[in-house]
């Protein structure tokens, strides 16, 4: 058996996330695949479009093999949490043999370079960045500069400043660096892959041919109730599953919709936002101000945005703020090297033996059911992890299930099991 772990958001599943998963097999020679994906919550501290059950069952039936839960904790932070939470799970399952990501540069060789030298910090290296801070550099120019010192004195890679500089400032290179570090950190032995991302930027909302961005269908499904485009964008299967949710009223979900749910927690909090992860350098103040005049989300991004915070920022940490994400508790979780159980969401026949693979080979949880652990675990990290796994589904399924209020049973974890896709 030979399993490819491959780590996504799936939001939603479309012709781009299908060639990056058969390629991806194609270069590992992989027969079984796992993806860790992100639940309710994203990595750009925004809500998936449908919840992660139905995100999960696209996933399968487009021939992932299981799909597995990042937790929560993880899974809305900066790249180097997100990436970390991500390896650190694939790595626990003790049997994952490689990791394949998209990548701008498409060179494993070069992201390879780079990660190795970051995580092990070369004399020669901080020597060069302590020079470029001292003179006044802000931190990314610097360790660019630094980088690229370091490469071309010891004749690593064949590399221009200016290309160092694009792979550094590229979102997916960035995301594909911290899997290395993780990877190296973890002394893990997944062999990590790259593949080229194709035809379309990452943050592009234009859809001009078969394969576009997620962003793109994104904004297209918020500003049309006409669902036929998708057709041309995304597999078959998503095109089947996103029609059916829409038919039962579930519609596709968007950050302003938690506008109000988070105003009142900014307003309620107002004088200790400073608990939450990420709420640093008096950006509470700004975000307590601006609540008062922003009549919607996009407004109170634009009140706070500033030269020092990026809009990604500002998402990530007013979703903290919506979640209850607090600076302790990411302390406690956020550097775990092994993380203790997984949540299976999805699976098929090849799933099965992955999972029965996984219980052979680790001692990690396997949870199908929440209502069957125990929660007097003597264990704070796996409590914490988890708590937030169902806070963040009880928050997302207030809006998710506005339509469908009398099939909301409670906190839904307790009552939902993984599907299995025959």
């Amino acid at each position: 058996m030979n399993i490819l772990g491959l780590v996504v958001e799936y939001n939603p599943f479309h012709n781009g996330h299908l060639y990056h998963l058969l390629k991806s097999k194609e270069i590992t020679k992989a027969t079984h695949t796992v993806a860790i994906m992100s639940g309710n919550f994203l990595q750009r501290g925004e809500p998936a479009l449908f919840d992660k059950y139905t995100r999960a069952r696209a996933a399968v039936e487009n021939d992932v093999d299981l799909v597995i839960e990042l937790p929560t904790l993880f899974a809305c932070q900066s790249a180097e949490i997100f990436s970390h939470g991500a390896v650190a799970t694939l790595n626990s399952l003790n049997c994952i043999n490689s990791i394949c990501f998209g990548s701008e540069v498409g060179d494993i060789e070069i992201l390879y370079t780079i990660s190795k030298i970051l995580v092990n910090e070369p004399n020669e290296f901080k020597t060069s960045l302590k020079k470029y801070l001292n003179d006044g550099m802000l931190f990314p120019t610097a360790r660019s500069n630094a980088l690229f010192d370091y490469i071309n004195e010891n004749n690593l890679v064949d590399i221009s400043k200016d290309e160092l500089l694009s792979i550094l400032n590229s979102s997916n290179n960035i995301l594909g660096i911290e899997y290395i570090k993780s990877l190296l950190k973890l002394k893990s032995n997944i062999k990590p892959y790259t593949i080229t991302r194709i035809n379309s930027e990452y943050n592009s909302e234009s859809i001009d041919s078969s394969i576009c961005s997620a962003t793109a269908i994104r904004k297209a499904l918020k500003n049309t109730d006409d669902v036929s485009f998708a057709s041309k964008v995304v597999p078959l299967p998503t095109y089947n599953i996103l029609n059916t949710n829409i038919e039962k009223n579930f519609n596709p979900i968007f950050d302003e919709m938690f506008f109000d749910i988070l105003s009142s927690i900014i307003l309620r909090d107002s004088h200790d936002l400073d608990k939450y992860f990420d709420v640093n350098e008096g950006i509470e103040n700004k975000i307590y101000q601006s609540i008062f005049t922003s009549s919607n989300l996009e407004e109170l991004h634009s009140l706070v945005k500033s030269k020092r915070y990026t809009l990604t920022k500002i998402k990530r940490t007013l979703n903290n703020i919506l979640l209850g994400i607090t600076k302790d508790d990411m302390a406690l979780v956020k550097d775990m090297n092994y993380i203790p159980y997984i949540r299976v969401l999805a699976f098929n026949d090849k799933g099965r033996e992955i999972l029965k693979t996984i219980k052979n080979n680790s001692e990690i949880n396997i949870i199908n059911k929440f209502s069957k652990i125990s929660f007097a675990i003597d264990d704070a990290k796996f409590k914490t992890l988890i708590d937030y796994d169902i806070k963040a589904s009880n928050i997302y399924n207030m809006i998710y299930y506005k339509n469908n209020r009398q099939l909301l049973k409670g906190p839904m974890d307790f009552y939902m099991s993984p599907t299995y896709v025959k």
